[in-house]
């Protein structure tokens, strides 16, 4: 599967190899805050990339985002698509950074690269993504890549444990500025 570009990064499918370093940040407190993620362990990091890994047509899609400068090859983020309908041909991106790196903008320009790689390479005519409403950065990131609110979804996930709101936001071709 080719991936998204992203400048001064490599990008790739995810693998099971990634698990430790994902898990790393993506199972801390100050991460799983912003998410309905349950992720507690790198056995439920390695479980997550399993199910990108099935091969089946409706699977998540998840891409590492490593940082090769200084050659050290740093898993710093994923990007990529869950809830995908390949009959409605629609996704929902996904996105999260090492906490070490945020405000550096790199959830936007994968937020960005991977929606306009679903649109050009899956051919999906909606891109979607929520966000838990005090969760102002992301809602920031994907406002910045042209993405639109489209409302309130009340008690649309469980985080935790406890019914939850999000933000919805969508992104059709042409939303997108490269």
């Amino acid at each position: 599967m080719n991936a998204p570009s992203l400048p001064g990064f490599s990008l790739r499918p995810i693998q099971l190899d990634d698990a430790q370093a994902w898990a790393a940040y993506a199972c801390l407190p100050e991460v799983k805050l912003h998410t309905s993620s349950t992720a507690a362990s790198v056995d439920d990091v390695r479980r997550e990339i399993g199910k990108a890994l099935s091969g089946d047509a409706a699977a998540p899609i998840r891409f590492a985002i490593v940082d090769e400068a200084g050659g050290a090859g740093e898993l710093v983020a994923t990007v990529g698509f869950h809830t995908i309908s390949p009959r409605n041909g629609t996704a929902e991106v996904t996105y999260d950074v090492t906490p070490a790196r945020w405000g550096h903008g790199i959830a936007s320009a994968a937020c960005r690269a991977a929606t306009l790689w679903g649109f050009a390479q899956r051919g999906w005519h909606r891109i979607q993504a929520t966000t838990v409403l005090p969760n102002i950065r992301s809602q920031k990131v994907l406002e910045r890549c042209g993405f639109q609110r489209e409302g309130l979804l009340r008690n649309f996930r469980l985080v935790r444990g406890q019914p939850t709101d999000y933000w919805l936001y969508s992104a059709i071709p042409g939303d997108i500025k490269t």
